[in-house]
């Protein structure tokens, strides 16, 4: 019975394979509203749906505060700029800021005077030119003055500040009247998202002033049925679409699942990065994904509508031309929510008929009759 299974499709191919194509008037397609692809191989299961929003990855956002309290000079750009990291953003006016430089080239100036003092000390010391009181005195200065200057140092590494660049400053013996000119640059690349700046505006320390967020890449947040946990494996691929707006299609890889349950949902957080290279989704878009089961077979396959009885038969349309499509016989292996396994068309860079395929029948048969 197997066997004479097989013997009778391989004739339907046979004699469906032999059928005329069917040519339609230029524009017919169009107005058919006929959507050709190309053959896929695919996973095909009944996905288990879930709900979720593209979120900004936490990882890649970052709020600018100000380290000193001050007055905003120079203002920010404004909300959807994108920055490159090292950018200047904003500037400031801080007396905070030159009390604190002012500080730290007093403390470098002093521990630069009190080691040249502690080593002339030391040659005095070899040639028995000194006293021992003497040298140690010079000791406990350099001492003293190096903790003051590490004590001066913590506010300019909490400033963002260059030390070379001050070394430069003392060493030049450069006179600056500008000690309260402060630079906040940009941390990373990205886009400002949010901007809580007003140029003249006063500030104090630790004020939140900027959000940027690398926008190269999302996070989709999404909410797992229990029944569909084992779906879920980090690295794996798993398609969603938008429920809003043009409903676009896309592909994230699941980066993890939080180990616990919501007990009034009967479901499980887990998350998947999404590239977004071209900027094309948006944070805050609400999306519906599709968890295919791994361990479904993978065979060529095409969304629902795409087989059309003829005679009797299943038959895909192959579009052999623009405008010229001709019937083939499949048979339907396995079906799933969204596409049918198929079996009947092998080879890379068929195209099949995936919308429309019922009118094209009705053009097909007509174009039969008239012959």
């Amino acid at each position: 019975m197997k066997y004479l299974s097989i013997l009778v499709f391989a004739m339907l191919a046979v004699v469906l394979s032999a059928m005329d194509s069917v040519t339609l008037p230029d524009g017919s397609a169009g107005r058919l509203g006929l959507r050709i692809e190309a053959l896929e191989v695919t996973l095909v299961s009944d996905p288990v749906r879930a709900t979720g929003r593209l979120i900004l990855d936490p990882q890649a956002t970052v709020i600018v505060a100000s380290p000193v309290g001050g007055r905003i000079e120079q203002d920010a750009p404004a909300r959807g700029t994108a920055v490159k990291s090292g950018n200047p953003l904003l500037t400031l006016r801080s007396a905070e800021r030159a009390a604190s430089v002012a500080a730290y080239i007093h403390s470098e100036q002093q521990y630069r005077f009190a080691k040249a003092a502690y080593q002339r000390e030391q040659k005095l010391d070899e040639r028995n030119l000194t006293t021992t009181e003497a040298l140690r005195e010079r000791e406990l200065e350099v001492a003293r003055t190096r903790t003051a200057h590490l004590a001066a140092i913590q506010q300019i590494y909490l400033l963002g500040l260059s030390e070379q660049k001050l070394h430069d400053m003392i060493d030049s013996e450069l006179v600056r009247d500008d000690l309260s000119e402060h630079v906040i640059a940009a941390p990373i690349d990205g886009v400002i998202i949010d901007k809580m700046t007003t140029r003249g505006a006063p500030v104090a320390a630790n004020t939140p002033l900027l959000k940027i967020a690398a926008l190269d890449h999302l996070m989709v947040e999404f909410q797992v049925p229990l029944r569909g946990i084992d779906r879920v494996r980090k690295g794996a691929p798993i398609r969603f679409r938008a429920i809003v707006g043009d409903a676009g299609r896309g592909t994230a890889e699941v980066t993890g699942l939080v180990p616990a349950a919501d007990r009034a949902t009967l479901s499980a957080t887990a998350m998947a990065r999404l590239q977004n290279p071209d900027g094309r989704w948006i944070a805050g878009t609400p999306v519906e994904l599709f968890l295919e089961d791994p361990d479904a077979p993978r065979m060529p396959s095409v969304p629902y509508g795409s087989v059309v009885e003829i005679d009797g038969r299943s038959c895909v349309f192959i579009a052999e031309g623009e405008s010229v499509f001709r019937p083939q016989p499949v048979e339907v292996i396995v079906e799933s929510g969204e596409r049918q396994g198929i079996k009947g068309i092998t080879g890379e860079g068929i195209r099949v008929v995936t919308a429309g395929a019922t009118l094209l029948r009705a053009a097909w048969e007509e174009a039969q009759t008239a012959d």
